[in-house]
Protein backbone atom coordinates (compact mmCIF):
# COMPACT_ATOMS: atom_id res chain seq x y z
CA UNK A 1 0.00 0.00 0.00
CA UNK A 2 1.11 3.19 -0.99
CA UNK A 3 2.67 5.72 1.91
CA UNK A 4 0.27 8.66 2.82
CA UNK A 5 0.79 12.11 0.79
CA UNK A 6 2.80 14.22 3.03
CA UNK A 7 1.28 18.03 2.25
CA UNK A 8 5.39 19.72 1.32
CA UNK A 9 6.02 16.44 -1.44
CA UNK A 10 2.24 17.85 -2.75
CA UNK A 11 2.74 21.40 -3.18
CA UNK A 12 6.61 20.53 -4.18
CA UNK A 13 4.79 18.64 -7.27
CA UNK A 14 2.43 21.50 -7.83
CA UNK A 15 4.86 23.83 -8.32
CA UNK A 16 6.75 21.93 -10.67
CA UNK A 17 4.34 20.91 -13.06
CA UNK A 18 3.19 24.68 -13.29
CA UNK A 19 6.21 25.18 -14.02
CA UNK A 20 7.41 22.43 -16.58
CA UNK A 21 4.05 21.76 -18.29
CA UNK A 22 3.15 24.63 -20.62
CA UNK A 23 -0.88 25.63 -20.38
CA UNK A 24 -3.38 25.02 -22.92
CA UNK A 25 -3.77 28.78 -23.67
CA UNK A 26 -1.10 30.74 -23.21
CA UNK A 27 2.29 32.49 -25.07
CA UNK A 28 4.31 29.60 -26.59
CA UNK A 29 5.20 28.25 -30.21
CA UNK A 30 4.23 26.49 -33.10
CA UNK A 31 6.03 24.43 -34.79
CA UNK A 32 4.80 22.69 -38.60
CA UNK A 33 6.27 19.82 -40.84
CA UNK A 34 8.92 22.10 -41.31
CA UNK A 35 11.99 22.52 -39.49
CA UNK A 36 11.13 26.43 -39.15
CA UNK A 37 9.48 27.92 -36.93
CA UNK A 38 7.52 30.92 -37.35
CA UNK A 39 6.16 34.35 -35.73
CA UNK A 40 2.42 35.05 -36.71
CA UNK A 41 0.26 37.84 -36.28
CA UNK A 42 -3.72 36.88 -37.15
CA UNK A 43 -5.98 40.13 -37.18
CA UNK A 44 -9.80 39.02 -37.91
CA UNK A 45 -12.72 40.70 -38.96
CA UNK A 46 -16.50 39.85 -38.96
CA UNK A 47 -19.22 42.23 -40.68
CA UNK A 48 -20.57 44.59 -38.72
CA UNK A 49 -21.13 48.55 -38.59
CA UNK A 50 -17.91 49.07 -37.35
CA UNK A 51 -15.92 46.79 -39.53
CA UNK A 52 -16.14 45.23 -42.59
CA UNK A 53 -19.64 45.07 -44.74
CA UNK A 54 -19.60 41.51 -46.09
CA UNK A 55 -16.89 38.84 -46.15
CA UNK A 56 -17.59 37.80 -49.49
CA UNK A 57 -14.66 39.71 -51.41
CA UNK A 58 -14.99 40.15 -55.26
CA UNK A 59 -11.86 41.75 -55.40
CA UNK A 60 -8.67 43.45 -53.57
CA UNK A 61 -6.26 45.85 -54.67
CA UNK A 62 -3.43 47.95 -52.39
CA UNK A 63 -4.62 51.73 -51.87
CA UNK A 64 -2.79 55.14 -52.72
CA UNK A 65 -1.80 55.64 -48.94
CA UNK A 66 -1.51 52.43 -47.48
CA UNK A 67 -4.84 51.32 -47.24
CA UNK A 68 -6.62 47.83 -49.09
CA UNK A 69 -9.57 48.22 -50.76
CA UNK A 70 -12.00 45.33 -51.09
CA UNK A 71 -14.96 44.97 -53.56
CA UNK A 72 -17.65 43.47 -51.82
CA UNK A 73 -21.43 42.79 -52.90
CA UNK A 74 -22.22 45.22 -49.60
CA UNK A 75 -20.11 47.86 -50.42
CA UNK A 76 -16.37 48.90 -51.34
CA UNK A 77 -14.65 48.96 -47.68
CA UNK A 78 -11.45 50.06 -46.98
CA UNK A 79 -9.10 49.38 -44.46
CA UNK A 80 -6.02 51.39 -42.85
CA UNK A 81 -5.96 50.27 -39.21
CA UNK A 82 -9.84 50.83 -39.08
CA UNK A 83 -12.62 50.22 -42.23
CA UNK A 84 -14.81 52.90 -43.55
CA UNK A 85 -17.27 51.86 -46.55
CA UNK A 86 -18.68 53.50 -49.45
CA UNK A 87 -21.65 53.25 -50.35
CA UNK A 88 -24.91 53.92 -53.27
CA UNK A 89 -25.75 57.67 -53.03
CA UNK A 90 -29.26 57.29 -54.65
CA UNK A 91 -30.09 61.13 -54.18
CA UNK A 92 -26.94 61.88 -56.59
CA UNK A 93 -24.94 59.38 -58.44
CA UNK A 94 -22.12 61.37 -58.55
CA UNK A 95 -21.36 61.70 -55.25
CA UNK A 96 -21.38 57.90 -54.24
CA UNK A 97 -21.36 54.47 -55.71
CA UNK A 98 -23.47 53.52 -58.67
CA UNK A 99 -24.55 50.14 -57.04
CA UNK A 100 -23.31 48.62 -53.37
CA UNK A 101 -22.07 45.33 -55.74
CA UNK A 102 -19.05 45.73 -56.41
CA UNK A 103 -18.03 43.45 -58.85
CA UNK A 104 -13.88 44.46 -59.68
CA UNK A 105 -11.27 47.08 -58.84
CA UNK A 106 -8.06 48.74 -60.51
CA UNK A 107 -6.07 52.06 -60.33
CA UNK A 108 -5.29 53.71 -63.73
CA UNK A 109 -2.06 55.24 -64.87
CA UNK A 110 -3.09 58.38 -63.14
CA UNK A 111 -4.14 57.18 -59.75
CA UNK A 112 -8.19 57.49 -60.84
CA UNK A 113 -10.19 54.35 -59.03
CA UNK A 114 -11.84 52.17 -61.71
CA UNK A 115 -14.95 50.30 -60.20
CA UNK A 116 -16.80 47.77 -61.72
CA UNK A 117 -20.57 46.68 -61.50
CA UNK A 118 -22.89 44.10 -63.16
CA UNK A 119 -24.42 47.26 -64.98
CA UNK A 120 -21.45 49.63 -65.30
CA UNK A 121 -18.52 51.51 -64.60
CA UNK A 122 -17.06 54.21 -62.33
CA UNK A 123 -14.31 56.23 -62.32
CA UNK A 124 -13.28 57.84 -59.08
CA UNK A 125 -10.43 60.91 -59.17
CA UNK A 126 -10.45 61.61 -55.36
CA UNK A 127 -13.99 64.00 -55.83
CA UNK A 128 -16.34 62.81 -57.52
CA UNK A 129 -17.64 59.84 -60.11
CA UNK A 130 -17.44 59.69 -63.64
CA UNK A 131 -19.95 57.11 -64.75
CA UNK A 132 -19.67 54.82 -67.83
CA UNK A 133 -22.90 53.26 -68.91
CA UNK A 134 -22.84 54.12 -72.54
CA UNK A 135 -23.12 50.79 -74.66
CA UNK A 136 -21.65 52.64 -77.38
CA UNK A 137 -18.21 53.11 -75.53
CA UNK A 138 -18.91 49.50 -73.29
CA UNK A 139 -20.75 46.66 -75.47
CA UNK A 140 -21.20 44.98 -72.59
CA UNK A 141 -21.83 46.53 -68.75
CA UNK A 142 -21.29 43.59 -66.85
CA UNK A 143 -17.43 44.28 -65.51
CA UNK A 144 -15.43 40.94 -65.11
CA UNK A 145 -11.87 42.26 -64.84
CA UNK A 146 -9.68 45.17 -65.14
CA UNK A 147 -6.17 45.48 -66.02
CA UNK A 148 -4.00 48.43 -65.79
CA UNK A 149 -1.29 48.14 -68.85
CA UNK A 150 0.94 51.15 -68.74
CA UNK A 151 -0.87 53.66 -69.33
CA UNK A 152 -3.77 52.09 -70.61
CA UNK A 153 -6.77 50.06 -68.95
CA UNK A 154 -8.33 47.01 -70.12
CA UNK A 155 -11.78 45.84 -69.36
CA UNK A 156 -13.15 42.46 -69.69
CA UNK A 157 -17.31 42.68 -70.13
CA UNK A 158 -19.67 40.18 -70.26
CA UNK A 159 -19.28 38.12 -73.10
CA UNK A 160 -18.18 41.05 -75.43
CA UNK A 161 -14.30 40.27 -75.29
CA UNK A 162 -12.30 43.18 -74.53
CA UNK A 163 -11.99 46.90 -74.27
CA UNK A 164 -9.40 49.55 -73.75
CA UNK A 165 -9.18 52.92 -72.51
CA UNK A 166 -5.88 54.98 -74.39
CA UNK A 167 -5.62 58.69 -74.48
CA UNK A 168 -9.54 59.35 -74.23
CA UNK A 169 -9.97 56.73 -76.61
CA UNK A 170 -12.38 53.54 -76.45
CA UNK A 171 -11.60 50.60 -78.62
CA UNK A 172 -13.80 47.54 -78.62
CA UNK A 173 -12.01 43.86 -79.72
CA UNK A 174 -14.86 42.24 -80.92
CA UNK A 175 -14.76 38.24 -79.99
CA UNK A 176 -13.69 36.65 -83.82
CA UNK A 177 -13.21 39.62 -85.52
CA UNK A 178 -10.54 40.45 -87.69
CA UNK A 179 -6.83 40.30 -85.76
CA UNK A 180 -9.23 40.27 -82.53
CA UNK A 181 -9.48 37.62 -79.69
CA UNK A 182 -11.18 34.51 -80.26
CA UNK A 183 -13.14 34.20 -77.11
CA UNK A 184 -16.22 35.56 -75.95
CA UNK A 185 -15.93 35.71 -72.22
CA UNK A 186 -12.52 36.76 -70.58
CA UNK A 187 -12.76 35.94 -66.91
CA UNK A 188 -9.82 37.07 -65.37
CA UNK A 189 -6.26 39.03 -66.45
CA UNK A 190 -2.98 40.05 -65.29
CA UNK A 191 0.11 41.78 -66.45
CA UNK A 192 3.19 39.86 -66.56
CA UNK A 193 5.69 42.99 -66.08
CA UNK A 194 8.90 41.03 -67.12
CA UNK A 195 7.37 40.50 -70.66
CA UNK A 196 5.45 43.67 -70.84
CA UNK A 197 2.51 40.98 -72.04
CA UNK A 198 -1.14 41.25 -70.90
CA UNK A 199 -2.01 37.59 -70.38
CA UNK A 200 -6.07 36.40 -70.23
CA UNK A 201 -7.84 33.29 -68.91
CA UNK A 202 -10.87 31.60 -70.23
CA UNK A 203 -13.53 28.88 -68.62
CA UNK A 204 -13.90 27.30 -72.35
CA UNK A 205 -11.98 29.65 -74.71
CA UNK A 206 -8.37 28.67 -74.33
CA UNK A 207 -5.57 31.36 -73.06
CA UNK A 208 -4.59 34.27 -74.57
CA UNK A 209 -1.89 36.68 -74.36
CA UNK A 210 -1.92 40.06 -76.07
CA UNK A 211 0.97 41.89 -76.87
CA UNK A 212 2.00 44.96 -78.81
CA UNK A 213 1.86 48.80 -79.55
CA UNK A 214 -0.04 51.80 -78.86
CA UNK A 215 -1.49 51.46 -82.33
CA UNK A 216 -1.29 47.29 -82.78
CA UNK A 217 -2.66 44.88 -80.57
CA UNK A 218 -1.63 41.14 -81.04
CA UNK A 219 -4.01 38.21 -79.83
CA UNK A 220 -1.99 35.17 -79.65
CA UNK A 221 -3.83 31.90 -78.13
CA UNK A 222 -0.91 30.08 -76.03
CA UNK A 223 -3.36 27.08 -74.77
CA UNK A 224 -6.18 25.76 -76.91
CA UNK A 225 -8.93 24.66 -74.61
CA UNK A 226 -7.88 20.54 -74.96
CA UNK A 227 -4.40 21.43 -74.35
CA UNK A 228 -2.97 20.11 -71.22
CA UNK A 229 -3.44 23.37 -69.26
CA UNK A 230 -6.20 25.12 -71.87
CA UNK A 231 -8.90 24.83 -69.03
CA UNK A 232 -6.46 26.69 -66.05
CA UNK A 233 -8.97 29.85 -67.01
CA UNK A 234 -7.89 32.09 -63.66
CA UNK A 235 -4.58 33.79 -63.84
CA UNK A 236 -2.58 35.55 -60.91
CA UNK A 237 0.10 37.90 -61.41
CA UNK A 238 3.87 36.77 -60.41
CA UNK A 239 5.81 39.44 -59.28
CA UNK A 240 8.91 37.74 -60.56
CA UNK A 241 7.86 38.00 -64.07
CA UNK A 242 5.51 35.55 -65.81
CA UNK A 243 1.83 34.30 -64.15
CA UNK A 244 0.45 31.63 -62.07
CA UNK A 245 -3.21 30.16 -64.35
CA UNK A 246 -5.33 27.51 -61.95
CA UNK A 247 -8.37 26.26 -62.20
CA UNK A 248 -10.03 23.98 -59.14
CA UNK A 249 -7.79 21.27 -59.47
CA UNK A 250 -4.40 22.53 -60.74
CA UNK A 251 -1.59 25.21 -60.98
CA UNK A 252 0.44 25.93 -64.00
CA UNK A 253 3.11 29.01 -63.83
CA UNK A 254 3.88 30.09 -67.18
CA UNK A 255 6.20 32.57 -68.89
CA UNK A 256 6.89 33.36 -72.61
CA UNK A 257 10.82 31.58 -72.39
CA UNK A 258 9.57 28.87 -70.90
CA UNK A 259 6.27 28.18 -71.29
CA UNK A 260 3.76 26.37 -69.02
CA UNK A 261 4.88 24.75 -65.88
CA UNK A 262 3.11 22.28 -63.88
CA UNK A 263 3.62 23.41 -59.88
CA UNK A 264 1.00 21.20 -58.13
CA UNK A 265 -2.65 19.79 -58.11
CA UNK A 266 -5.01 19.65 -55.73
CA UNK A 267 -4.08 15.98 -54.87
CA UNK A 268 -0.49 17.38 -53.71
CA UNK A 269 -2.11 18.94 -50.36
CA UNK A 270 -1.52 16.15 -47.52
CA UNK A 271 -4.54 14.69 -46.96
CA UNK A 272 -6.55 15.98 -50.01
CA UNK A 273 -7.59 16.19 -52.94
CA UNK A 274 -8.81 19.66 -51.55
CA UNK A 275 -10.03 22.44 -54.60
CA UNK A 276 -8.45 25.16 -55.21
CA UNK A 277 -10.32 28.22 -54.70
CA UNK A 278 -7.20 31.12 -55.66
CA UNK A 279 -3.91 31.59 -56.12
CA UNK A 280 -1.21 34.88 -54.73
CA UNK A 281 2.16 35.24 -55.17
CA UNK A 282 4.55 36.79 -52.77
CA UNK A 283 7.60 38.49 -53.94
CA UNK A 284 9.86 36.34 -52.19
CA UNK A 285 8.89 33.96 -54.35
CA UNK A 286 6.39 32.12 -51.96
CA UNK A 287 2.51 30.88 -53.93
CA UNK A 288 -0.25 31.16 -51.16
CA UNK A 289 -2.58 28.58 -52.56
CA UNK A 290 -6.25 28.98 -50.90
CA UNK A 291 -8.47 25.46 -50.68
CA UNK A 292 -10.91 23.93 -49.20
CA UNK A 293 -8.83 22.68 -46.57
CA UNK A 294 -6.96 26.44 -45.65
CA UNK A 295 -4.24 27.72 -46.73
CA UNK A 296 -0.93 26.04 -48.32
CA UNK A 297 1.95 27.52 -49.20
CA UNK A 298 4.54 26.91 -51.97
CA UNK A 299 7.92 27.36 -52.38
CA UNK A 300 11.38 26.12 -53.50
CA UNK A 301 9.29 23.27 -55.53
CA UNK A 302 7.13 21.93 -52.66
CA UNK A 303 4.10 22.72 -50.17
CA UNK A 304 6.33 24.14 -46.89
CA UNK A 305 3.71 24.98 -44.38
CA UNK A 306 -0.82 24.45 -44.12
CA UNK A 307 -2.23 27.61 -42.80
CA UNK A 308 -5.86 26.89 -40.58
CA UNK A 309 -7.91 26.70 -37.98
CA UNK A 310 -5.15 25.85 -35.51
CA UNK A 311 -3.02 28.86 -36.32
CA UNK A 312 -6.20 31.00 -35.70
CA UNK A 313 -7.80 31.58 -39.25
CA UNK A 314 -11.65 31.66 -37.66
CA UNK A 315 -13.76 28.52 -37.22
CA UNK A 316 -14.55 27.88 -41.08
CA UNK A 317 -10.64 28.43 -42.38
CA UNK A 318 -11.20 24.87 -43.63
CA UNK A 319 -12.30 27.36 -46.49
CA UNK A 320 -10.56 30.10 -47.76
CA UNK A 321 -12.53 31.58 -50.86
CA UNK A 322 -9.52 34.06 -51.63
CA UNK A 323 -6.15 35.34 -51.08
CA UNK A 324 -4.23 38.37 -51.84
CA UNK A 325 -0.33 39.46 -50.88
CA UNK A 326 -0.90 43.46 -49.86
CA UNK A 327 1.92 46.23 -50.55
CA UNK A 328 2.95 45.54 -46.73
CA UNK A 329 3.45 42.02 -47.16
CA UNK A 330 0.10 41.18 -45.45
CA UNK A 331 -1.11 38.02 -46.78
CA UNK A 332 -5.07 39.00 -46.99
CA UNK A 333 -7.65 36.06 -46.88
CA UNK A 334 -11.37 35.06 -46.79
CA UNK A 335 -13.83 32.60 -45.39
CA UNK A 336 -17.69 32.20 -45.18
CA UNK A 337 -17.07 33.24 -41.62
CA UNK A 338 -14.01 36.04 -41.39
CA UNK A 339 -12.36 38.28 -42.85
CA UNK A 340 -8.18 38.87 -42.01
CA UNK A 341 -4.70 39.08 -43.03
CA UNK A 342 -2.02 37.24 -41.65
CA UNK A 343 1.85 38.41 -41.21
CA UNK A 344 4.65 35.48 -40.65
CA UNK A 345 8.28 35.79 -40.60
CA UNK A 346 10.85 32.96 -39.70
CA UNK A 347 11.97 33.16 -36.46
CA UNK A 348 13.67 31.40 -33.77
CA UNK A 349 10.76 33.03 -31.28
CA UNK A 350 7.76 32.25 -32.56
CA UNK A 351 4.49 33.03 -30.71
CA UNK A 352 1.10 33.35 -32.52
CA UNK A 353 -0.57 36.04 -31.55
CA UNK A 354 -4.70 36.31 -32.62
CA UNK A 355 -6.43 39.48 -33.08
CA UNK A 356 -10.21 39.01 -33.87
CA UNK A 357 -12.48 41.79 -34.26
CA UNK A 358 -15.22 41.62 -31.90
CA UNK A 359 -17.69 45.12 -32.19
CA UNK A 360 -20.13 45.94 -30.28
CA UNK A 361 -23.77 46.14 -31.89
CA UNK A 362 -24.38 49.23 -32.96
CA UNK A 363 -26.89 50.80 -35.56
CA UNK A 364 -25.62 50.71 -39.29
CA UNK A 365 -24.13 53.73 -40.30
CA UNK A 366 -24.55 54.45 -43.95
CA UNK A 367 -21.64 55.88 -45.09
CA UNK A 368 -18.58 55.58 -42.24
CA UNK A 369 -17.43 53.36 -40.37
CA UNK A 370 -15.74 53.82 -37.16
CA UNK A 371 -12.51 52.27 -35.55
CA UNK A 372 -13.19 48.80 -34.38
CA UNK A 373 -12.72 47.58 -31.09
CA UNK A 374 -10.21 44.29 -30.49
CA UNK A 375 -9.36 41.98 -27.68
CA UNK A 376 -6.30 40.08 -27.85
CA UNK A 377 -5.88 36.40 -27.31
CA UNK A 378 -3.32 34.17 -27.84
CA UNK A 379 -3.29 30.67 -29.16
CA UNK A 380 -0.25 27.72 -27.88
CA UNK A 381 -0.54 23.96 -28.46
CA UNK A 382 -1.34 21.56 -26.08
CA UNK A 383 1.69 20.30 -24.11
CA UNK A 384 3.17 16.41 -24.97
CA UNK A 385 0.95 13.76 -23.81
CA UNK A 386 3.96 11.81 -23.46
CA UNK A 387 6.13 14.18 -21.40
CA UNK A 388 3.09 14.26 -18.81
CA UNK A 389 3.00 10.79 -18.53
CA UNK A 390 6.62 10.82 -17.56
CA UNK A 391 6.73 13.53 -15.20
CA UNK A 392 3.29 11.89 -13.51
CA UNK A 393 5.52 8.47 -13.75
CA UNK A 394 8.68 9.56 -12.36
CA UNK A 395 7.33 11.58 -8.93
CA UNK A 396 4.70 9.01 -8.73
CA UNK A 397 7.71 6.54 -8.27
CA UNK A 398 9.29 8.72 -6.21
CA UNK A 399 6.17 9.97 -3.96
CA UNK A 400 4.35 6.95 -4.29
CA UNK A 401 1.09 8.24 -5.06
CA UNK A 402 0.71 6.93 -9.07
CA UNK A 403 2.16 3.85 -10.09
CA UNK A 404 4.89 4.16 -12.06
CA UNK A 405 3.72 1.76 -14.72
CA UNK A 406 0.68 4.25 -15.59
Amino acid sequence: MAPPMRSEYVLFFVILVFCLVPAVTGTGTVTTDSPQQYAVSIHLFRPASDSLPSTQVNAIVNGLHGEVLLATPLGLASYDGSWSTRHIDRNNVSNGLLDNFVTTLAYDGSGNLWIGYAGGLQIYDGSGYQLITDQQLLKSLQIRALQRWNNDMWIATGNSGLSRYSSDTWTWYAPYSPGGPRFYEADSMTLDTAANTLLVGTRQEGLWAVTGSDTTIQFTKIQDRNDPFGLLGQVRRDPLGGAYFFNATEVAHYSPAAGFTPILSWEDFPGGPFAINDVAAGPGGAVYVATGNGIYVWQDGAVTRHLGTFEGFGTDAHNIKMVFVDARGRLWFSTMDVVGYYTGDVSTAPPITIETMTPTPTPVQPVVIPTTASVVTTVTPMANPSFIKSIRSFFGGIFGFVHPSR
